[in-house]
């Protein structure tokens, strides 16, 4: 037997690489693991069959042995890291436990041996657990190199052996967590010269340890000569710690003075095209400033042609100074290249070298971030995985709006970290929130229709009575029997009616046609004037009324079905069509978790029943927090009261939240796909563009989700629906901004209303109407925003193929630009809409529509307001 051609031996290797190479594969980064081991492995036998022949050849095996398995271990090595980079790229994170751990011990290299000794009890769980990953090849280890029949041509005949290896590997968490029970790591600053230098980063790291075995034919002893230890980490960087950022193509093109005092990105292009105040003025009073740094992936303009409005305007960006007081006269500014109507070219490498940093584009070295895809706000995605938000949401808002109001229009569910409720079994849950000490409820009939009621507080002291009830002279005195037993039948009372009381209704007298139901409960309970009426009794006894926590927004439209009037409970006339809404108080919902009164029904959603004589006497009998009939911490555990917090404030008084888990309560709200609640489903996701189909042919839903109450809220809390989110009045301002808790409100889109536009007799939102506009009144909003917005199709020029290889032939559509980021529906005109957060935009609405309709005088639905825009400093935290 002789020795075959080093040649051979390279080439046979190579044609098998390029073979692994071409395979189909799930996990492509996999495949260029093993690619590249089998590479390296090439040169390794090379250089084995050079060696001299005096060395023996069971050293020559060993050689090669030695390095082939220090190459398979790296192939381990390299594919692990891969898979937790793959948990990040997907918006999860790495957990589980690392083999052997043993509370309060380190876990070292030497806890290999877990993954080698056959017990599988000690290998750990989860993303961190012992792995085995199988590599094979063949070996060419027996030749016959033959002389051809005409003396001259050799002939290779391979006769090989398959080579198995075996490489074992587990990860270890080393990230330094400031809060190791919620996971949330210390914050690390991006170091200078990095890309985004100055963020914020939560930083993970991790260790990798993997080894490796062979079992070679006829030798079925395992051997492992080699243990490699790879440590790197994982940065995330929140993208709200951006004043502005954009998936798309970003429009400025403000007819109001704007501030941006934060980063700003794109990943498409920018366009910045501002209305002037004065042509002729100073570089600094610009009608659009850039205070921060600003990243486009793309190419900058100074035009908007798709508005088809010439403008002169000039943007400044602030090269040195303070960006918290933008007009300090020791603030340098420097300008954008004067606006030419002819020009429709993007700026030049040498004018954005001239921003010395502040201003990059993508020649530069702006790089396109990832984001989520359209459809992760839904409950399920088009390949029916579970969306972030739902899964980690705490509270669960869902729409039936086929269901008569009657019969209850929603359920609701409440996912807790402790307090009463029952087994989260059935419940969709991230695999990150599970834990024995998660408590879920699905709300029952009687609780579900007590969301619809007025609710009751009962106020314990005079800082409650100056918050709640102000007109209030007494507080309530749970000592007196009399003061107890007249509030209890009024809570019970009004819960148990079948159908919502009107906000008007608690003001008419007891003995009014209106409330017969309601004095029939509680005369027969007390002896009462019931010339009064539910407002004037309850204040006698120091308790009062807010609006229900959960509300029907009712309307006089018209409606593809009339038997349920109320989805054309609200105009949108950015929208031109019926809104089916669902109203939130969240100030009332606080307090119905605290006061709240609910009475046992059948739990059948779909007829409208009294609940029995018995289960009143019960409801008003158990006025106890362990009670099925108060619904004391029944959303969220309460937090004690804090003494330190701002006077009167859900933090000082008790209501608060103790959550914080995913940062604080996750509020979510979507449309049931089955709209009647019978069982089958009425709305489906069309895989090919990923939007819903809703019944008569209808791509954008009739539906949306309306908030109001929320100027103080239960703590840090994320609001999130796939729909339109509507976002009435201040939102976390209590106490002039003193009780502000890190916020965000997420949707599909996000439409701002004044304080103006709630109606005081039905307590709703009322600017739904058909023509002509509300009057609008200053209001303050401090929370980020993520929503969709209309598409933005620049300039009118095909910018080419050039080195950047974009080639997008351009039309004529505007977004309306990130000045009519929110939308509105009122006339603003020389109103201040203040607003403090981070605008994120990940594409065009699924829901609504994508098409900008301008405001402006005359018959046009809105006019635009004073913008006092600015970035939440606090995010970078």
């Amino acid at each position: 037997m002789t020795k075959p051609a080093p040649s051979h031996n390279l080439l046979y290797l190579m044609l098998r690489a390029q073979q692994l190479a071409k395979q189909e594969s799930s996990d492509g980064g996999y495949v260029m693991v093993v690619v590249s081991i089998l590479t390296v492995m090439i040169f390794s036998l090379l250089a084995a069959s050079l060696m001299v022949t005096n060395i023996s050849k069971s050293a020559t095996n060993a050689y090669i042995e030695g390095n082939s398995t220090f190459y398979a271990a790296e192939s381990g090595l390299n594919k692990r890291a891969e898979e937790v980079r793959q948990k990040f790229l997907n918006y999860a994170r790495p957990s589980g436990a690392s083999p052997g751990l043993v509370t309060g011990q380190p876990v070292m290299a030497s806890n290999m041996v877990a993954c080698l000794d056959g017990d599988d009890t000690n290998n750990g769980d989860g993303d961190f657990a012992c792995q085995s990953l199988a590599l094979q090849y063949q070996q060419m280890s027996n030749w016959d190199l033959r002389t051809g029949a005409d003396g001259k041509s050799s002939e290779l005949t391979d006769r090989n052996s398959s080579v198995r290896y075996n490489a074992y590997s587990f990860v270890v968490d080393r990230t330094n967590y400031a809060d190791p029970v919620r996971k949330i790591p210390v914050t690390q600053p991006i170091p200078p010269g990095q890309a985004y230098e100055g963020m914020n980063a939560l930083e993970y790291r991790y260790t990798v340890y993997s080894t490796a075995t062979s079992k070679q034919a006829g030798n079925l002893d395992a051997r492992a000569t080699t243990l490699l230890e790879m440590s790197f980490k994982s940065r995330l960087i929140p993208l709200f710690q951006f004043a502005a950022f954009y998936d798309g193509d970003l429009e400025m093109n403000s007819t109001s003075p704007m501030d941006i005092n934060g980063r700003l990105h794109t990943n498409g292009m920018l366009y910045a095209q501002p209305t002037p105040i004065d042509k002729n003025a100073l570089a600094g009073s610009a009608s659009t400033r850039l205070l921060g740094t600003t990243t486009v992936a793309e190419r900058i303009f100074n035009r908007v042609d798709a508005s088809n409005i010439k403008r002169f305007g000039d943007t400044s960006v602030l090269m040195t100074g303070d960006p918290n007081n933008p007009n300090a006269t020791t603030n340098v500014y420097k300008l954008f290249p004067e606006y030419n109507t002819d020009r429709t070219t993007p700026f030049t490498p040498a004018e954005i070298a001239a921003f010395q940093g502040k201003v990059r584009d993508g020649l530069a070295g702006a790089k396109e971030l990832t984001v989520p895809q359209p459809g992760f706000l839904r409950k399920r995605d088009k390949d029916n995985q579970l969306g972030d938000y739902y899964a980690k949401a705490d509270l669960r808002l869902e729409m039936v709006p086929k269901r008569a109001v009657s019969n209850v229009p929603f359920n609701f569910a409440a996912i807790k970290d402790g307090g009463s409720g029952g087994s989260c079994s059935g419940f969709e849950l991230s695999p990150s929130r599970q834990s024995s000490n998660l408590k879920c409820s699905q709300l029952n009939e009687g609780q579900l229709r007590s969301l619809q009621q007025p609710v009751m507080v009962k106020v314990i002291s005079d800082e409650e009575r100056t918050r709640f009830c102000p007109s209030l002279t007494i507080n309530y005195n749970s000592s007196s029997s009399g003061d107890s037993k007249l509030l209890r039948s009024l809570q019970v009372a009004i819960a148990s009616q079948s159908t919502p009381v009107p906000w008007s209704q608690l003001s008419l007298p007891l003995s009014n046609t209106a409330n017969t139901n309601i004095s029939t409960i509680v005369t027969g309970l007390n002896s009462v004037d019931t010339t009064k009426s539910p407002i004037q009794l309850a204040a006698e006894k120091g308790g009062c009324f807010f609006p229900a926590p959960i509300q029907v927004v009712t309307g006089s439209g018209t409606n593809d079905n009339t038997s349920y009037n109320w989805q054309s409970g609200y105009y949108d006339r950015r929208e031109a069509r019926w809104i089916g809404m669902l109203q939130t108080n969240l100030e009332s919902l606080t307090i119905w978790n605290r006061d709240g009164v609910a009475v046992s029904r059948d739990n059948d959603l779909t007829t409208n029943d009294l609940p029995a004589a018995a289960a009143l006497t019960t409801a008003f009998n158990n006025g106890n927090p362990s009670s099925t009939a108060d619904t004391q911490d029944l959303l969220f555990v309460r937090a004690a009261a804090d003494s330190t917090a701002p006077t009167g404030s859900f933090q000082k008084l008790g209501f608060a939240a103790t959550d914080r888990s995913e940062g604080g309560l996750v509020f979510y709200s979507t449309v049931s796909d089955d709209l009647d609640g019978n069982g089958t489903a009425d709305i489906t996701i069309d895989t090919a563009d990923n939007l819903r189909n809703y019944p008569d042919g209808k791509r954008k839903s009739p539906y949306g989700f309306a908030v109001t109450g929320g100027k103080n809220l239960p703590g840090p809390l994320t609001i999130v629906t796939d729909q339109g989110l509507y976002a009435q009045g201040d939102y976390n301002t209590f106490g002039s901004n003193t009780a502000k808790q890190p916020a965000a409100l997420i949707g599909d889109t996000i439409t701002n209303l004044s304080n103006s536009c709630l109606n005081s007799t039905t307590t709703r939102v009322n600017c739904g109407i058909l023509s002509g506009q509300n009057a609008a009144t200053a209001t303050t909003v401090n929370a980020a925003f993520l929503a969709y917005t209309e598409q933005s199709v620049g300039n009118i020029i095909d910018i080419g193929n050039g080195n950047w290889g974009w080639g997008r032939l351009k039309r004529r559509l505007y977004s309306g630009g990130l000045n009519n980021y929110m939308r509105m529906v009122e006339n603003w005109s020389g109103i201040n809409f203040n607003y403090r957060g981070s605008f994120v935009s990940l594409g065009i609405p699924q829901e609504f529509s994508g098409v900008f309709q301008s405001g402006g005088g005359g018959s046009a639905y809105y006019n635009v307001p004073n913008r006092n825009f600015n970035y939440e400093s606090d995010f970078n935290a």
